[in-house]
């Protein structure tokens, strides 16, 4: 196993990271010309990250997770002699960071206990195999963070007597190459355009503001929504957003750094507008998802400031809530309009068009899902009815639910929920469609019982899919007892 390596004189130390000559005027001067932190020449914020100062926490919530938290900058009265001038300028570098967007880093030391002792901090040593990326934590998910697990408490335990507590950032895995090192194994070069840190800690593009921004994407949005069909809502990544925004890079990519604070700015601007006709207006911008990472095909990390206690749900029960905000989003219609006209926002031509004629707003029936329907009512024998049966699509149950296909003879009753190759655009309503028939039986077989109590008819309900069931789902249809047909194609 290879030594890890430390760095004992922060003379070569700073020299090797940033390039700082601690010995510019003399040896003799170092100790007050050593800084806390420092600039790259590609501006690039390092940082000494004191080892007694770091605050390490399993979080339960991720299944007892180590994640790692630091505070930086700030004001503390215990601190003496130079090492008032050391917090001072410090604190400025990491204003002129948070104020530009720029990188932040740190290397874990060891602190010289001589020196604190005097009140001082001065480094024993480096540990040049300790490099970490520097997540800044703020905002609505970093106060849900710091709520539920009570960082202000722990650190206030640590840190002692705080004048200023500075800034709080947690701890992450490198995302590229470290001033003074060689990129560390598995580090991203380019960090993927849509992660979690870049959503909220980029600054915007071609000169336009959040709010100009916000204002460009609220109609994008009320589009994407309006052209949906069969009550499936396929999200839109934070890149495909970045591309509709026209919102680039200077390489002419389309950049999604920044879209976080771009979305939280629409959600304000839509909540500043809801009145007693338009009252709990549902949560537009969580149609943007992740297009990678372990949040992939979820919201961004500012979620958790609205929907409170998101962050402790497992990955199955964030996919269910969002899932049915989706079914919200669709069913608030033509109610979008409204909100583009109180905002002062002009919408699309297609969206004009779209409010005064039939379907839209994820209503609206596709030709795949009606040809589906006709096909399995036209051949009954697929699902086991005869052709002399009663038949029917959009069949009304008592629940008030509709059912596609209904077929009905004196002993036998058969319901159908189909499904086209439109789910495929969003996996999760093969799984909506298994619970639909779940659903749907029950009333039936309670129908049954209520209108023929003496000999109830049969009830059997089918999932019936143009392309296949995921694989991940077949379990599930096992467990349900789920009567399955794949690949039922009206075209074939």
């Amino acid at each position: 196993m290879d030594k890890e390596r430390v760095e004992t004189s922060t003379h070569s130390f700073w020299k090797l990271t940033c390039d700082v000559d601690t010995y510019r005027k003399s040896p003799q001067h170092a100790r007050h010309d050593t800084p806390w932190n420092a600039f790259s020449p590609d501006d690039v914020l390092v940082c000494t990250l004191w080892r007694d100062q770091i605050l390490d926490i399993e979080d339960d919530a991720e299944g007892g997770r180590l994640r790692r938290f630091v505070r930086l900058g700030g004001k503390m009265r215990e601190w003496k002699g130079p090492a008032v001038a050391h917090g001072r300028e410090a604190d400025e570098n990491l204003r002129r960071a948070a104020a530009d967007k720029l990188r932040v880093v740190g290397y874990e030391a060891d602190p010289d206990p001589a020196s604190l002792k005097r009140g001082e901090r001065k480094v024993a040593r480096f540990y040049m195999d300790r490099a970490h990326e520097l997540q800044r934590v703020f905002g609505f998910s970093g106060a849900d963070l710091v709520t539920r697990l009570r960082l202000e408490e722990r650190f206030q335990e640590r840190r002692g007597d705080t004048i200023d507590p500075g800034y709080l950032f947690e701890l992450v895995s490198p995302k590229g190459a470290f001033p003074g090192r060689q990129s560390p194994p598995g580090a991203l070069a380019n960090p993927p355009e849509d992660d979690e840190v870049g959503l909220f800690d980029q600054a915007p593009t071609a000169g336009l503001s959040n709010a100009e921004y916000a204002r460009l994407a609220v109609p994008i949005l009320i589009e994407h929504v309006r052209v949906q069909r069969d009550g499936v809502l396929q999200p839109l990544t934070y890149k495909d957003l970045a591309e509709r925004l026209n919102r680039r890079n200077k390489h002419g990519e389309a950049w999604a750094k920044g879209l976080g604070q771009v979305l939280g700015t629409v959600t304000e601007m839509i909540d500043s507008i809801a009145t007693p006709e338009l009252e709990d207006i549902p949560y537009l911008t969580t149609i943007v998802v992740s297009g990678q990472g372990k949040n992939k095909g979820l919201p961004g990390v500012g979620i958790s400031g609205r929907w409170r206690g998101y962050e402790a749900l497992s990955r199955q029960e964030k996919e269910a809530k969002v899932f049915a905000e989706y079914l919200r989003i669709l069913s608030f219609g033509s109610r979008w309009g409204t909100v583009l006209e109180l905002l002062g926002l002009t919408p699309s031509d297609a969206t004009k068009a779209g409010t005064s004629s039939a379907g839209g707003w994820g209503g609206g029936e596709s030709d795949e899902h009606k040809a589906l329907k006709q096909f399995i009512k036209a051949n009954p024998h697929l699902v086991g009815a005869e052709p002399g049966w009663f038949s029917e699509e959009e069949y009304a149950l008592k629940s008030g639910d509709e059912i596609d296909v209904f077929f009905r003879s004196g002993h036998q009753w058969i319901g159908v929920e189909v499904k086209s190759c439109i789910s495929d655009k969003l996996e999760r309503d093969y799984e909506r469609g298994l619970y639909q028939a779940i659903k749907y039986a029950a009333v039936l077989k309670a129908q049954a019982q209520v209108d023929h109590p003496d000999a109830p008819p049969i009830v059997k309900v089918f999932l019936v899919l143009e392309r296949t069931l995921p694989s991940r789902l077949h379990r599930t249809a096992e467990k349900l007892g789920v009567n399955v047909l794949e690949n039922i194609s009206p075209s074939a």
